[in-house]
């Protein structure tokens, strides 16, 4: 009998695999930089409107930001009307109770929170006008650069091309690409978060009239000071990072930086919330040890 042999193409099915895998990570890299890339640029350097055609407009000028907190700046106001007449009535009456409630508690605090809430949207700009000169002065540069950023070396076309035929490396690649994702991700967030609290600023303005609402306007505070001064705190690691001749290396070492790199700036916000929990406790504690003071005083008096 005559022996049939199949034929051979040569072709080994992990090597296959491991060329389509090389392949597919090569195009994810290269495909993704240049969409991150434009999300980063709108959102990593300063806080403006986006949706503005020029560049550089003022966040506050967002139009669903300007006409909902101009609607909330309204019932604010007549929130306030409302517990000024009910303190009046208390303070008339003269009914028992919590005097931080009578009117001569209450009106001043009310009228401040009034300005605050019919002018909240001046003072929150005036506020995103210092973190955008912090960023300015963190950059360096009147116009931004993304080619500086720690990533830009080892993920650069050059790179990649060397890299091609490296699944290892071509893997770290790929890893540092979805951490920047992350960092894009959560520019996208901060600046949602921020039109959001922007618009609730006279809410939060009201809030501080009362005791019992006054924790709420503390925890705008604590939210939008953590959220407008991350950008500032994150560039200020990436400017550090750049400074360093590791953000210029295209190899394993030039990756793992970037990734460090990417890792402390995604903790900023982390540091500054918890930074901000221990000033509001340092406060209490002073407020404390001063009413402690003023009645020892008392006291001996």
């Amino acid at each position: 009998m005559l022996a049939v042999s199949l034929p051979s193409f040569g072709v080994h099915p992990l090597s296959l695999l491991e060329q389509l895998l090389q392949g597919a990570l090569s195009e994810f890299v290269s495909s993704s930089r240049s969409s991150v890339d434009q999300a980063l640029s709108s959102y990593l350097f300063g806080t403006f409107d986006v949706a503005a055609r020029h560049g550089g407009a003022p966040f506050s000028d967002t139009p669903g930001v300007v006409g909902l907190n101009h609607v909330l700046s309204a019932g604010g106001t007549a929130l306030v009307l409302g517990v000024v007449l009910y303190s009046s009535l208390r303070t008339v009456v003269g009914a028992s109770g919590d005097p931080r409630h009578y009117l001569h508690a209450v009106l001043p605090r009310s009228l401040i929170a009034v300005a605050l809430a019919l002018l909240s949207l001046p003072l929150i700009q005036q506020a995103i006008n210092l973190n955008n000169a912090l960023c300015d002065l963190l950059v360096g540069s009147a116009r931004p650069s993304l080619a500086s950023l720690p990533w830009s070396s080892p993920l650069s076309g050059p790179a990649i091309k060397a890299d091609s035929a490296n699944l290892f490396l071509l893997g770290f690649a790929a890893a540092l690409i979805l951490t920047v994702v992350i960092l894009a991700l959560g520019y996208v967030v901060r600046y949602t978060l921020l039109a959001v609290l922007c618009a609730a600023a006279p809410l939060a303005a009201i809030a501080w009239v009362l005791p019992e609402t006054r924790g709420l306007a503390r925890q705008w505070l604590r939210l939008f000071s953590v959220a407008l001064f991350m950008q500032a705190g994150q560039l200020l690691v990436l400017r550090m990072a750049v400074a360093l001749a590791f953000a210029r290396d295209r190899g394993v070492t030039g990756m793992l930086y970037a990734l460090a790199s990417l890792y402390l700036a995604l903790r900023v916000p982390g540091a500054l919330n918890v930074a901000s929990h221990y000033a509001a406790s340092a406060e209490g504690a002073g407020r404390r040890w001063s009413r402690a003071v003023r009645r020892l005083a008392a006291t001996e008096g």
